[in-house]
Order: C-alpha cells, then structure tokens, then sequence
C-alpha cells in the first residue's frame, strides 16, 4: 500500500509538478503532520519562552483566544504550550463549551 506522502507525490507528477515543488510539499506535509500528532503535550522550549512573558501579560494572553463555538474568549485550565513557527502556541479548550481553541502568542 502507498503511504500519503507517495500518493501525493505521485498525483503531483501527474499533474506535471516538479521534483523540487514536490519535495518541498511533501516536507511541509510531514512536518505539518508530526505537528499535529504531539497535540496535548508541552513542549520545554515552548514552557521557556512562556516564562519569559511577564504574567500579567501571559494573563491577559489567556482571556484572549476567540471559540469560533460560542464567542468565549477564555481558555479553561489545562491547556498546552508548543513552539510554532519560533513563537508560542497555547492551544486548550474553551472555558464555556470546552470546544478547541489555540492562540499563536507573538
């Protein structure tokens, strides 16, 4: 059986993509992936540019994360940090539906 990866690079050539757009493509959907698979776990890097913020601010960062559910903008206790793109992803629930909410702290 063909894994994601082959089937996408394989759709690509068809469609007449070059090695170097596929390659690149493929790596971003790798990384994309691994991404999400350690969702719900903090990362230490994460915890340290987290405790670099000052905590009212880092306060003020957790009442403000819109629920697309119902328009809450808290999260509830328990969320997790994760480093995105260098900067700290809070990703956890919504303190009234406990929908999934994240917010990319810059």
């Amino acid at each position: 059986m063909e894994s994601k990866y082959e089937e996408m690079a394989r759709r690509m050539r068809a469609d007449g993509v070059s090695e170097e757009m596929i390659a690149r493509f493929v790596a971003e959907e790798v990384e994309e992936d691994e991404f999400r698979r350690s969702k719900g776990v903090t990362e230490i890097e994460a915890l340290r540019e987290w405790k670099k913020i000052p905590e009212h601010i880092r306060k003020l960062l957790l009442a403000n994360a819109f629920c697309h559910n119902c328009g809450t903008t808290e999260f509830a206790p328990g969320y997790t940090l994760r480093m995105r793109h260098e900067r700290v992803l809070v990703e956890g629930c919504c303190t009234e539906c406990e929908a999934e909410v994240a917010r990319l702290c810059d």
